[in-house]
């Protein structure tokens, strides 16, 4: 009888520890972080609902949770209404979005822009670098 009970112990562990290991769940609110936290919350906010231009970097070693508090801070923000219409994700990756034009390319295509920039209108970037 103990030995099935540890046995289902040992697999709830390993169910959470799969689920934070593959980003399918974030703690509530990140530990340690609290004053950066808010800060970038505050930050963000203030872009989306009153449009200021802010730019964020934010470094530190690999694994040392920098994804984990700005995935935490986007989605408590996303429960806010006045945030919710004004902000707009986009998902890059330096590896693959290796210059601008790579980043701008991916940047239309997530946020659906690709017929539409500006006033003009066209299918691709690869059809708009056609008629340079």
């Amino acid at each position: 009888m103990f030995g099935l009970s540890k046995r289902k112990t040992l697999g709830q562990v390993h169910q959470i520890l799969r689920k934070r290991f593959c980003h399918q769940q974030l703690p509530d609110k990140p530990e340690g972080v609290e004053a950066q936290h808010k800060h970038l919350a505050e930050l963000l906010k203030r872009t989306a609902v009153h449009g200021e231009s802010n730019s964020v970097l934010i470094v530190g070693p690999r694994g040392s949770g920098k994804t984990m508090l700005l995935r935490s801070v986007l989605r408590e923000l996303s429960q806010e209404t006045e945030v919710q219409k004004n902000l707009l994700q986009v998902h890059l990756n330096g590896l693959l979005q290796t210059d601008d034009r790579i980043a701008l390319k991916e940047i239309t295509r997530q946020l659906q822009l690709e017929n539409v920039v500006g006033d003009r209108v066209f299918v691709s970037y690869d059809c708009f670098e056609l008629r340079k």
